[in-house]
């Protein structure tokens, strides 16, 4: 410790004062990245539509390390997140105003993360030397992440599009406070948030059809089984790319879904990130058969449809969809592996893969999602009911009727 230190308070150099700081930058960067999961589906560019939920993710990443460093500091985190409780909640309240989800993605990541990051530079500066080493590498690495994601945003802007100066005045008033709200140990006692989060936009009601893609209401007609593979596997890409609006639905579960154990929320953001994974399997086998992804048409019903449902149904119908898919994607696995179809048996394999991973999570948080919204009925009727709005409602609308006949 230097020689300057003798004279710090003996409160500010104990390991809870620390730990609360911690605890108090991974709640705010939790309920940041929930926002901006809340405004992917608005997002009109390609490419910050599939790529802005990794970044979410790895900020969930950074926030678990967070709060392992705060429990092993004395502060232990409770057993339900409360976002009403999270740091700067009046900057979290700007963002979800936003006037459209361009200006969110620009005040997020060029305005409130590097302002964040400098903030944590402080943090690093005010280590207690090898009392407090275990905590420097994850700060570091933080501000690495804040700052990679700043310049990975800004390659971005041109094709997001200009955003209003007024929202940006707007924001940089609230920010003047972040520092001081990161910085106060005290908690408030808050309620636990119960139902479905209604803050500013959000949430989106629809999707949008990103730039350079035509809008299409519903699915093209399945080729029948004895159609040539070759309009099987175009078929079969098109349906891939089609699971942005999957990822849409994830996003937007993020940021409504009542205060739950913080865990729920770092799978949340995984099963978003990996529909956004799913999604560019598509666009690689659409390039692997010489055409461009906005060759083919994007929808954005399903996820329309699923925003009509409270977040705990709409888990249950994303999740039982998904565990009712598995006969099909063996199927496509086996004709990709007859058809010698190295691409296709790639994409079938790790979607496999992934998938299974998602309905553990369903089976694992909607009965908690359930009981957060103080829902009487129990998993299973919540099941059957998601399994019977999928008929009588996605399929009736999503689904065409017709089979498309086999190429002679």
């Amino acid at each position: 410790m230097k020689a300057t230190d003798s004279a710090m308070p003996v409160s500010q150099a104990l390991p809870r004062e620390r730990g609360l700081l911690l605890r108090n930058l991974a709640e705010f960067q939790t309920e940041l990245a929930r926002v901006a999961a809340g405004f992917v589906p608005g997002m009109s560019a390609w490419l910050v539509r599939i790529g802005w939920p990794r970044e979410i993710f790895a900020d969930f990443r950074m926030v678990q390390d967070l709060r392992t460093r705060h429990r092993e500091l004395g502060v232990m985190p409770g057993e339900i997140h409360l976002s009403q409780a999270a740091p700067a909640r009046a900057l979290i309240e700007v963002l979800c105003a936003a006037p459209t989800p361009a200006a969110a993605f620009a005040g997020i990541t060029l305005h409130v993360k590097p302002r964040l990051a400098v903030w944590i530079e402080g943090l690093l500066h005010e280590a207690r030397g090898i009392y407090d080493l275990p905590t420097v590498p994850l700060l570091e690495a933080n501000i690495e992440l804040l700052r990679r994601q700043t310049a990975w945003a800004r390659e971005q802007m041109p094709a997001v599009g200009a955003v209003d100066s007024g929202f940006e005045t707007c924001l940089e008033a609230a920010l003047a406070n972040l520092g001081s709200e990161l910085a106060r140990p005290d908690r408030r006692h808050v309620d636990q948030v119960r139902a479905g989060r209604r803050i500013g936009r959000l949430p989106l009601l629809d999707g949008v059809v990103p730039d350079g893609f035509a809008l299409r209401a519903t699915l093209p007609p399945r080729p029948s089984d004895d159609s040539p593979y070759a309009a099987r596997e175009r078929y079969y890409a098109f349906n891939f790319l089609q699971e942005v609006q999957a990822a849409d639905s994830c996003g937007a579960i993020l940021f409504e879904a009542p205060d739950m154990p913080w865990d729920f929320y770092f799978d949340a953001a995984r099963h978003m990130w990996d529909e956004t994974r799913h999604s560019k399997f598509g666009e690689l086998k659409l390039n692997a058969l010489g055409l461009k992804v906005t060759d083919v048409t994007l929808s954005t019903t399903a996820y329309r449809l699923r925003q009509t449902l409270a977040p705990h149904d709409r888990y249950a119908a994303l999740t039982t969809q998904e565990a009712d898919a598995f006969p099909g994607k063996h199927q496509g696995l086996k004709e990709a592996l007859e058809n010698h179809d190295a691409v296709g048996a790639m994409t079938w394999s790790y979607d496999i893969a992934d998938e299974t991973q998602h309905v553990r999570y369903g089976q694992k948080w909607l009965p908690a999602l359930i009981k957060a919204a103080d829902d009487p009925r129990s998993p299973e009727q919540v099941r059957a009911d998601a399994e019977n709005w999928r008929a009588a409602v996605l399929l009736a609308t999503y689904r065409p009727v017709a089979v498309e006949p086999a190429s002679r």
